[in-house]
């Protein structure tokens, strides 16, 4: 059940319906009865005259400290302040004011050739269709609202603001004074005169005379109407939603139950299915997330006013579903990683703690080994420490006897400082040339020795061992390399001077197979001699091979050779070998050209040896695979047979010089062939691998495909 796709599928679908029809059941419950959604309610409640004042407080305000920032028109002797930029265009509720303080007065009602003075707007505003006045004069409350007439008083005290003028101008607020005498060198005002030229003055709300109205309805297509409709649909089904909750309650929890359960299971497959997407760390999921959500609401309701209920429904279920799909695929890796036993390694936050686990085990493990070993109490860490311990101890003796004379004191830290440094620089860059030569012997170079007097004094004794070292590695080496040139110098003259009488030898029988011997055991004889010659000659041109190949005193031709014909070509050399011993040949290559720059006469006798070696010692009735791949920018070419004996040998030793599998020596070779095809193999940049698996015999050459 808990792999059934179709199930799963129904899940992800349902899910999102229940969730929303219990979302749209708790919203209707919780909003039904609210006052803020009831129109007829609202217009008398608290929340709406809290609203109301404190918008007329604001403009007050502004009337007092801002005026300037508006346009204005003469009225006898006052003057009437309106915004031309819709700034007191208030849509919940739709009002209208005038607030008149002193010979000033601040508007939103458009000013026109019948509205232009102090009276004609008034009567604009007590005459509006539909609205509702509310004026205070004189600190008396005139109104058509009863919760405004019984609560306004309570707010007066928003309508008490300071300020200071001079010379009957208003300058600004005491606030503002203050700050600015606080900021100020002489106690000047920019653009005004000193603070004794100013007079403070508090006005209250016995000094305003206001006057406004409002239409008691909520403002067309505002949050509260559509919401108010949005109720007014769902009351007909008033008991159907409150079965609703309980129900889609429970199908949301088993249906996330079920999920819970199902989510990583496939049929047929065994444990945990995760995806590559389940790699990605969670933080950058969740990021994405956050980021879609946001633009969908961005690209919803940024540019767009809903203009009726259908609309914004619409917008809502667009935007519920763009989320669930998120919110789904971010849950589905969630509970995959949790069901894996992934999710803290699949975090950006567990790696990091992993690492620092890492640093901490490592630090952990390094001071143990360090208070273990000897090496953490040495000459030259004592030394160091030392040196330390002296700096500081001066540095106080210092600071003790020169306290009073600063100057000198700190002069003379500076220098002890500066010294410390140098001798700490140049411990650093002592252990840098040593780490340098350690380097430098590990790739084979121990020509250059140390310099003792370069170093400090702690390191001579560590320059002096590593020069032994070094001494003695370059005397082992110009032992080993003048043992292999005498070898190899034996080697040639040997077969020198075996050379000329066999050849001897081989003419002679050569001239006796030519004599007409009629008798049976002198032929056999004369075989077995050609036999044995032969044989010797080839002894000797591969001693002299072996020995030219790894002094690399070869020249190669380079030229462009086609692998795949020469295998082939060597194939069908060996046909009548492998035919003798029965040996299947297989070989397979995807493409019939694949091309190498190597010498056609060395790459030849590499395959060469290796067929030999194969014909000689593979297991009679067996199968051999040649197998030739290509890899990027490389050519891989793998042979693979059974050996007829017991291997028991390495890899390595049976790539030694006159090393044979055949331990008993019965089979001809010389025990060279393997070993030249693995020179051969690498003075052309080749690889060559070979490695031993029971009685597998697999031999890997790789070469740079042209």
């Amino acid at each position: 059940m808990r792999n059934s796709r179709i199930l799963k599928l129904f899940s992800y679908i349902m899910l999102p319906i229940f969730v929303g029809i219990l979302i749209i059941s708790i919203f209707y419950i919780q909003v039904k009865d609210a006052t803020y959604y009831d129109e007829e309610k609202y217009f008398e409640s608290e929340s709406f005259m809290s609203l109301y004042m404190t918008r007329l407080s604001d403009i007050a305000r502004k009337l007092i400290y801002k005026n300037p920032e508006y346009k204005n028109i003469e009225d006898g002797d006052s003057y009437i302040f309106y915004s031309a930029n819709g700034e007191f265009s208030y849509d919940a509720p739709r009002m209208y004011f005038l607030i008149i303080y002193n010979n000033k007065a601040l508007t939103n009602v458009e000013l026109t050739s019948e509205v232009s003075t102090i009276e004609s707007i008034k009567n604009y505003i007590a005459n509006v269709d539909g609205n509702k006045t509310f004026n205070i004069v004189n600190g008396k409350v005139e109104t058509d609202s009863s919760i405004l007439r019984k609560r306004a008083k309570q707010y007066k005290e928003l309508f008490t603001y300071k300020y200071f003028t001079r010379n009957n101008v208003e300058v600004g607020p005491t606030d503002e004074l203050l700050q600015l005498e606080t900021g100020s060198e002489d106690g000047v005002i920019v653009g005004k005169s000193t603070t004794s030229d100013l007079e403070y003055i508090t006005a209250h709300i016995e000094d305003f005379q206001i006057y406004t109205s409002y239409t008691p309805k909520f403002a067309e297509n505002s949050n509260q109407a559509l919401s108010n409709e949005f109720i007014e649909i769902l009351k007909p089904y008033q008991t159907v939603i409150y079965v609703l909750v309980p129900i889609s309650t429970m199908m949301t929890i088993l249906i996330l139950l079920y999920l819970s359960i199902s989510i990583g299971h496939k049929k047929g497959v065994e444990g945990i299915l995760t995806t590559d997407f389940d790699k990605i760390p969670l933080e950058i999921i969740l990021g994405i997330g956050v980021a879609i959500f946001t633009i969908i609401i961005l690209m919803t309701f940024g540019g767009v006013t809903p203009s009726d209920i259908s609309l914004e429904v619409s917008l809502i279920v667009t935007i519920y579903f763009s989320i669930y799909i998120v919110i789904a695929i971010i849950f589905d890796t969630i509970v995959r990683r949790l069901k894996a036993k992934m999710f803290w390694k699949s975090t950006i936050i567990g790696k990091i703690f992993k690492q620092l686990g890492k640093i901490f085990s490592k630090l952990e493990k390094f001071f143990k080994e360090l208070k273990g070993t000897s090496k953490f109490f040495d000459k030259t860490t004592k030394k160091f420490i030392l040196d330390c311990v002296i700096a500081i101890v001066f540095v106080i003796i210092i600071l003790l006897i020169f306290h009073e004379n600063l100057l000198f004191t700190a002069v003379l830290e500076t220098v002890i400082v500066v010294i410390f440094i140098f001798r700490l620089l140049k411990a650093i860059a002592d252990y840098d040339k040593i780490e340098e030569k350690l380097k430098e012997m590990y790739e084979g170079n121990n020509n250059d020795a140390l310099e003792r007097k370069e170093f400090l004094p702690e390191f001579y004794q560590s320059v002096d061992y590593i020069n032994d070292i070094s001494n003695g590695f370059e005397r082992a080496i110009q032992d080993r390399i003048k043992s292999e040139r005498l070898k190899t110098e034996l080697i040639t003259n040997v077969s020198h001077d075996i050379k000329t009488p066999l050849t001897s030898i081989i003419n002679y029988v050569d001239l006796l197979k030519k004599e007409d011997i009629r008798n049976e055991k002198a032929n056999e004889y004369i075989e077995i001699l050609d036999s044995k010659s032969q044989r010797l000659k080839k002894l000797i041109e591969d001693l002299v091979e072996a020995s030219k190949v790894s002094t690399g005193n070869v020249k190669l031709q380079i030229e462009k050779i086609n692998i795949v014909e020469l295998l082939n070509q060597a194939i069908g050399e060996f046909e009548d070998k492998f035919e003798a011993k029965k040996l299947e040949i297989l070989l397979e290559a995807k493409e019939s050209e694949i091309y190498i720059l190597a010498d056609s006469r060395y790459m030849y006798r590499i395959v060469e040896n290796l067929f030999s070696n194969i014909s000689k010692y593979a297991l009679e009735n067996s199968r051999v695979y040649i197998d030739i791949i290509k890899k990027s920018n490389e050519v891989y070419i793998e042979m693979k047979n059974i050996s007829k004996e017991k291997l028991n040998i390495s890899a390595e030793e049976l790539m030694q010089r006159f090393v044979r599998g055949d331990k008993s020596r019965t089979t001809e070779g010389s025990g060279l062939g393997i070993s030249i095809a693995q020179n051969l193999t690498e003075i052309q940049k080749g690889v060559f691998n070979l490695k031993l698996d029971g009685d597998l015999f697999r031999v890997e050459l790789i070469f740079n495909i042209l």
